[in-house]
């Protein structure tokens, strides 16, 4: 719960990707397996992840999360961490 703080609350740039989050929360009703089972939210989240998405896109583009999730966190993460070496032994990279 820690990590989900600070909240912050503004308006949104695309509400389409709000309309999605609403789709994806009434989904959770059509869930066959049940929540409290060892895969429980797990199992949910690989299931929402395999669900296509079609948020402010041009066209016909459809984005599946399980696939786009780990290229834009890739990006992000190539973003965010240093080319160069820190001089410090302890730290890896």
């Amino acid at each position: 719960m820690r990590a989900m703080h600070p909240v912050i609350i503004a308006p949104t740039v695309d509400r389409s990707v709000l309309g999605i989050m609403v789709d994806f929360a009434k989904a959770v009703s059509y869930y066959s397996a049940d929540l409290r089972s060892d895969r429980g939210l797990m199992g949910l989240e690989d299931w929402l992840a395999k669900t296509p998405c079609h948020a402010g896109l041009a066209g016909d583009r459809v984005v599946f999360p399980d696939r786009k999730a780990p290229d834009l966190l890739r990006a992000r993460w190539l973003v965010d961490t240093p080319l160069q070496p820190t001089g410090d032994a302890n730290v890896v990279h």
